[in-house]
């Protein structure tokens, strides 16, 4: 059986688990590929579980209270077209918080038979529609992204940095060079909804802000990045053959999220094994109390517990075998990544594709110092034949000379274009001080007035050459 879908987050605490076991039977009976009606799930067992059947349909549902918790959910058991489907709801509520899992299992009942490709269920917007997502840490679960503020780029550091005590993975999205995003982050919201929360920042200038507090870790320039928490995980997304629009993007995002959700065991006691175990210890508990010298309800409560912990155990196996292959993949995830041609630093592009056009600059100015025929030609022609420039520094130098080139004062025209390529402007006296893009170590002085009509030139000269 391989698990098809699974994820965990906490809902609104003043919900009970038995709202819970009443929207997942709603959610099954609305189907229209069921036989189950309404009124056969209508009453809901109490330290105890009760099994309906109908055809190839099999619907438990369970519900337990104990003095610090209550725990209840529904299993639905499916046979159609040579798979089996297992859907498992649970609801763990406590005092602090309540938590809802979704496991989604299938397996084929023959090799002839192909296992269809894994989707996020409608359960997940039902619940997050009916019941309310709960707070996950410092951030609340939605179906709607998380916007930051100007001002707030420490608690964006604290989410990418692992601080913020969420459970589910954060899908950073940075403001892009022009202010716009390179995805929906509605669309992507609505996506990954249960499973990540989407976080905007607001502008191009929160990202210097933020590059401080995270240590260069924070996705910038438009890129989405997706960050784990207790991890230094993180996957960046931007436009490349593979995912050539943003709609390619979102779908890839929501595919590896959904992914990586379904190999990892769930953290808590929120499971269908733990409700049974619950059940099963709280029959036991009850006989012994009685004294009852019924062998045969000892002997069933008994069984009962021993299937609870040996689902306990299949789990404990299953995750051996998840963390044994994910060893293997990031083993060799490390070994491409050290074979790699280079690794980015701590520096940030200042303009679309910056730092990889300084780097095939380079590139083609040793080619042109290299030996003729030499081993290192060879090399370098061979990455500068699948690297090439953007042309991004090209038109921002271009720009930049056509705005100075008659340069008297900085009109409203020059002070808006100057502003729209990504300078700051303030006054200083009897200057203009120009910082480009937030990066204090690249700030330029300019008169207010000038009569020289060479001054210009020199301006967009000293810019070019400090930046480009």
């Amino acid at each position: 059986m391989s698990t098809n879908f699974s994820t965990e987050f906490p809902i609104d605490n003043s919900k009970s688990v038995e709202d819970v076991v009443i929207l997942a039977c709603k959610w099954i009976t609305g189907s229209p590929h069921t036989e189950v009606r309404e009124s056969d799930l209508s009453e809901l067992p109490i330290d105890a579980e009760k099994v309906f059947s109908i055809g190839s349909e099999h619907v438990t549902t369970a519900i337990s209270k104990a003095s610090d918790f209550s725990i209840g959910g529904l299993r639905y058991l499916r046979t159609d077209g040579g798979l089996e489907w297992t859907t498992s709801v649970v609801s763990l509520k406590t005092e602090e918080r309540h938590l809802l899992s979704l496991q989604v299992s299938c397996e084929a009942l023959n090799t002839a038979v192909r296992l269809p490709p894994p989707k996020k269920p409608y359960f997940i917007r039902q619940a997050l529609n009916t019941l309310g997502g709960g707070m996950d840490g410092e951030i609340p679960v939605a179906d709607e992204p998380f916007r930051l503020a100007n001002g707030e780029a420490e608690i964006a550091a604290a989410l990418i940095n692992g601080l913020a005590r969420n459970k589910l993975p954060i899908v950073y999205v940075s403001a892009g060079f022009d202010g716009d995003y390179l995805v929906n982050p509605n669309e992507l919201a609505q996506y990954v909804s249960g499973m990540a929360h989407v976080v905007v920042e607001p502008t191009r200038e929160f990202s210097y802000q933020l590059k401080l507090l995270t240590d260069s870790r924070n996705a910038f320039g438009g890129t989405v990045a997706v960050y784990w928490p207790e991890s230094d995980a993180r996957k960046s997304y931007f436009i490349d053959e593979t995912k050539p629009n943003p709609r390619s993007i979102q779908v890839e995002i929501a595919k590896d999220i959904r992914l990586a959700l379904a190999n990892r065991r769930l953290r808590s006691t929120c499971t269908w094994a733990h409700l049974r175990e619950t059940i099963s210890r709280k029959k036991y508990e009850l006989l012994r109390s009685q004294g009852s010298t019924a062998l045969e309800e000892y002997v069933a409560a008994f069984d009962a517990e021993q299937a609870a912990k040996d689902g306990k155990l299949f789990e404990a196996e299953q995750e051996i075998s998840r963390l044994r292959a994910e060893i293997r993949r990031l083993e060799s995830a490390t070994q491409t990544s050290a074979a790699g041609v280079i690794t980015l630093g701590k520096e940030q592009d200042l303009y679309a594709y910056e730092i990889r056009d300084v780097v095939v600059s380079a590139l083609q100015e040793a080619f042109r110092s290299a030996r003729e025929n030499s081993r290192r030609q060879h090399v370098l022609q061979d990455l500068l034949a699948v690297n090439s420039s953007s042309g991004y520094g090209e038109t921002l130098g271009g720009e930049i000379k056509s705005l100075f080139k008659t340069y008297r004062d900085m009109d409203t025209r020059t002070r808006t274009a100057l502003e729209r390529l990504g300078f700051v402007i303030s006054d200083d006296g009897k200057h203009h001080k120009m910082v480009f893009q937030g990066d204090g170590r690249y700030t330029f002085i300019l008169p207010k007035t000038s009569s020289d009509h060479r001054a210009g030139k020199n301006i967009a000269s000293d810019i070019n050459s400090a930046l480009l």
